[in-house]
């Protein structure tokens, strides 16, 4: 978080300084604000549909489904709480209405909501690699499912505890603020500390492990495509629409939405950046970090058939009956990795 005099940052990422800053222009304005409700839009009844399915769809009882509701109610949160909260707060000009309780409140749950829904990414990249890689070996069982998804809620917490400590709200010319008030400290400052376990925790840490998963899971992709090219239902174009885009696409999408953030605190808080553009660039950082939530629906949910099939019987009220394919090889490589 961005450091001002008096060790103050605010609660969602700006810090109320003496500086005069560049209004956003109102096209700009406009079209900003469009966008966040596309992404509140899709990222609540996208995600609140993909948590119904799994629950109207026994065959979606499955470890993979529920890490994918797990994922899906993290998102959730971000979209119920994240974004409509950071809009109001900017479009106030970072006066808090909301009250001490819910400045306290608000910030602890997003960076809580937003760490499951990291963790649980991972989560699902270790299932699929179990999945794919080895097929036929030992499987995440649904007692070890459950366990995982209380390790990701019980790891969530952590970025969280330490902002109900410090999140206050102090008056300022535009009204009350939201801010963190961290204690001072002859070392490194608790703010830099915390930006830089958060920085791990969601970013530097699971990105490499996703992207080396990924990686062994396309290997093997191409060698069962190379195996298995003559049998039905396993061909090149299907394995490369289904399967190795939507991985390399998980992973680009992840890495793309959260970057730019995280780049920008850093250059703040570790190289003293200030710009007149930077309560800007914040606004729209963010809107590009809350976005991964309103796509990780489509990334993980509706581009697998079992999803699109298990939406319409839950919609239409069809037959129970299962819908898995034959399990050879090929085909069980195909289906697991695209649930």
């Amino acid at each position: 978080m961005n450091n001002t005099a008096g060790n103050h940052s605010d609660g969602t990422g700006a810090a109320p300084t003496d500086m005069v800053f560049i209004a956003e222009p109102l096209g700009l304005r406009i079209f900003r604000l469009t966008v966040y409700v596309m992404i509140f839009l899709l990222a609540t009844f996208g995600n609140a549909l993909v948590i119904f399915v799994v629950y109207k769809t026994r065959e979606l009882h499955t470890v993979t489904g529920f890490l994918i509701a797990n994922l899906a109610i993290a998102d959730l949160g971000v979209g119920l709480l994240c974004i409509p909260f950071t809009v109001v707060y900017f479009e106030l000009n970072f006066h808090w209405p909301f009250g001490a309780v819910m400045c306290k409140l608000l910030p602890a749950l997003m960076s809580c909501f937003v760490m499951g829904s990291v963790g649980t990414m991972l989560a699902i990249s270790i299932d699929r690699h179990q999945s794919i890689v080895h097929p036929f070996g030992m499987r995440i069982s649904r007692h070890q499912g459950k366990l995982i998804m209380l390790l990701i809620w019980l790891t969530a917490l952590l970025p969280a505890f330490p902002l109900l400590g410090v999140i206050t709200v102090i008056p300022t010319p535009s009204g009350v603020a939201c801010v963190e008030d961290w204690p001072q400290t002859m070392g490194m400052p608790y703010s830099k500390i915390y930006l830089l376990c958060t920085f791990g925790l969601t970013y530097a840490i699971p990105l490499p492990i996703m992207i080396f998963i990924y990686i062994k899971i396309g290997l093997k992709l191409r060698q069962a495509i190379k195996e298995g090219a003559d049998r039905p239902g396993f061909t090149q174009a299907q394995a490369t629409k289904r399967i190795i885009k939507m991985l390399a696409a998980v992973v680009v999408c992840y890495a793309l939405c959260f970057l730019p953030f995280h780049t920008l605190y850093f250059m703040m808080d570790f190289g003293g950046y200030k710009s007149t553009y930077i309560y800007i660039m914040q606004s729209y950082f963010q809107l590009l970090m809350y976005s991964n939530s309103a796509t990780n629906p489509v990334l993980y949910a509706f581009l697998g058939d079992q999803f699109k099939r298990g939406f319409k019987r839950a919609i239409h009220g069809g037959s129970r009956r299962g819908f898995y394919p034959q399990r050879s090889l090929s085909t069980r490589i195909t289906t697991s990795s695209i649930r």
